[in-house]
């Protein structure tokens, strides 16, 4: 009779030893910092419900999602650390792609260690956020998931959100306190890997016979952490056979670099030195195509504030010289579609 008593005794034990041992759940379990994914949710209640998310870039500890509605294209950073992610920094009407990682202008805790049923945090604004499960059973259009629940209680309305292991949010559900019977839901429809954003962007070149500038729309595919200068190059690089049209630049010139001031909504292109020398222009010639680059980044960015510097210097060449700060005036109405004959 002892022994299995004795051998119940020691499966006991290993189990307990095993729940002691086991590793506690990490943020990263529940909200991977993992590029190149692309979530669809579909939304009920509201239009703006429906949405769907990229990656536009990640590291270790942070990651930007570009999120598009019905309504908007936005973006938004979430850093992790100290065993808290917050949502640091998010923008409205981002229809371009730049990358904002090192932005803090918010702090918004999203998840709190240790993630346990109880854990509980004050936002800035006053209202609550809890751990309110660790493995709730939730089915959403994508499947069925053992999630993590949060709730977020403000004195007008409920939050739910639900994160599951190796895929963050699979479902939101909004309810108004004053009515419940009232949901707003996005629940996550499709999950897909290693896929670009895909953009498509107008690129303006001189038609130099007919005097004037024209433009083609052309598909642009961006992974997590591309920046847009390789493939806003390769595409000034190039114009269809026959066409007539001027390229932007040699082959062997390469953009050094693309920013944009939000606050003063310029945005500033800079060339390698092979776009001044290789260039072979008169003064009507250059001046096409300093618009041409104007006014492909200008719509690009929506604003017709454009810098362009060479190396990191106000542009200069024996036809025209720019100070430190001009820039050009983006005037991308005026261009026609180029259209073949």
């Amino acid at each position: 009779m002892k022994k299995p008593f004795l051998i119940l005794l020691a499966v006991l034990l290993c189990l307990l030893t095993a729940c002691n041992n086991a590793t506690p759940a990490k943020i990263l379990d529940y909200f991977p910092l993992t590029g190149n994914v692309h979530l669809v949710y579909q939304g009920e209640g509201n239009e703006y419900a429906e949405f769907e998310t990229y990656v536009d870039y990640q590291s270790n500890s942070a990651i930007q999602f570009r999120v598009m509605n019905p309504g908007t294209t936005s973006v938004t950073v979430y850093l992790l650390e100290n065993g808290m992610l917050k949502k640091v920094h998010s923008a409205g009407e981002t229809y371009f792609r730049v990358n904002e990682m090192n932005l803090r202008d918010e702090a918004e805790i999203i998840l709190k260690e240790p993630l346990k049923t109880g854990t509980s945090w004050t936002l800035a604004d006053g209202s609550t956020r809890s751990i309110t499960a660790m493995d709730k059973k939730i089915t959403v259009p994508s499947g069925t998931f053992n999630a993590l629940e949060t709730t977020t209680l403000t004195a007008d309305a409920t939050t739910k959100e639900y994160y599951a292991p190796g895929v963050c949010l699979v479902l939101r559900e909004f309810f108004m306190n004053s009515d419940p019977n009232t949901k707003i839901t996005s629940s996550l429809l499709t999950m897909e890997t290693e896929v670009p954003l895909q953009q498509t962007v107008r690129f303006y070149y001189p038609d130099f016979d007919n005097n004037q500038l024209v433009y083609l729309e052309q598909t642009v595919k961006l992974f997590s952490n591309d920046e847009i200068n390789a493939a806003f190059a390769k595409q000034m690089k190039q114009v269809p056979q026959g066409s007539g049209l001027q390229p932007l630049m040699s082959e062997a010139t390469s953009i050094l670099g693309v920013a944009y001031d939000r606050v003063n909504a310029i945005v500033t292109v800079d060339l390698s030195a092979g776009f001044v020398s290789d260039m072979n222009a008169g003064t009507t010639l250059e001046s096409m195509l300093l618009n041409s680059v104007a006014n492909t980044f200008g719509y690009y960015f929506q604003t017709n504030k454009v810098a362009i510097t060479v190396a990191g210097k106000p542009y200069a060449s024996g036809h025209v010289i720019f100070e430190k700060g001009e820039y050009l005036t983006a005037d991308w109405e005026k261009a026609q579609p180029w259209q073949t004959e």
